[in-house]
């Protein structure tokens, strides 16, 4: 382990240990059915955060292209190499992918915390693309790493092809994505950089700034029946829009859901979706 991780980092890859499952929630006694047909998205799931249980499918086993939710799963691999997260690295010119980037030159200075933030907050690929390259594991291994991080989360279905999601060839149903949520988002420090609504950060030693903001509307958007732990989302012309959360009951602590929805014809669509899945899930369950 490298000496000059710092005690924050070294806590946050010890928690990236797998996730034991709990007790799931119980129905309530006048439980009351959520029809597929009331959710816009083509397919969705909601697990227990806890115990990985499915409270609700929509196709949920059906398996579609992941698209920039494939980015939570590079996020944990390359926490989990327990980089030093303050080490200044530069933009280099094999980390430019097509679809959204973080918009500076190549050659650009900033710290390896500001890719991972980047990379999860402003969806940018070029910064999840770099990932693999600041890990030293390679383009190869880190994307083995990510299907471990699959498998050992019950989501042996899911495949992943690279560290951005630009290829649909990253596939996973809606349930998958929501086991790798639940994994991932057992860390607390993911947790805190996927619900951050804005993100400054020094470039080039403190010659410049750059800005920027969570691409889902549902971080910002206020709710009284729950808390944001995490959001991402995701778009290709071959997936629509796609969206994971991880929402917490405001009245009761320990209820906590993933909530994957994919396919849906719009991002508002999608925090609709998410925000009516949360309430009736919080509304019918008991924790």
């Amino acid at each position: 382990m490298r000496a000059n991780i710092s005690f924050t980092v070294l806590i946050a890859g010890l928690m990236l240990a797998p996730l034991a499952a709990g007790a799931a929630p119980a129905k309530v006694k006048n439980f009351k059915d959520l029809k597929a047909s009331q959710i816009r998205s083509y397919s969705a799931a909601v697990i227990d955060a806890d115990s990985g249980e499915l409270l609700f499918g929509k196709r949920e086993n059906e398996k579609r292209a992941v698209a920039s939710i494939t980015k939570i799963a590079s996020a944990y691999v390359y926490l989990n190499q327990n980089p030093n997260l303050n080490k200044k690295v530069k933009m280099e010119s094999g980390d430019e992918v097509p679809g959204g980037r973080l918009r500076l030159p190549v050659g650009t200075t900033m710290r390896a915390k500001d890719f991972l933030y980047a990379s999860l907050v402003g969806s940018a690929n070029n910064s999840a693309t770099a990932l693999p390259r600041l890990t030293g594991l390679g383009k190869s291994k880190f994307v083995d790493e990510m299907n471990d991080l699959a498998d050992t989360a019950g989501a042996s279905g899911a495949k992943f092809v690279d560290a951005c999601g630009i290829s649909p060839d990253n596939r996973a149903s809606a349930k998958d994505l929501a086991l790798v949520g639940r994994e991932v988002y057992g860390n607390s420090y993911l947790c805190k950089v996927s619900a951050t609504k804005s993100y400054s950060f020094n470039i080039n030693g403190g010659k410049g700034n750059k800005r920027i903001v969570h691409t889902s509307p549902i971080v910002s958007k206020k709710n009284s029946a729950f808390k944001v732990l995490a959001a991402k989302t995701g778009y290709l012309d071959e997936a629509k829009n796609n969206l994971l959360v991880k929402l917490q009951n405001k009245k009761n602590g320990r209820a906590k859901i993933m909530v994957v929805l994919m396919g849906a014809s719009t991002r508002n669509a999608t925090t609709q979706d998410a925000t009516k899945l949360a309430k009736w899930a919080f509304a019918n369950y008991k924790w």
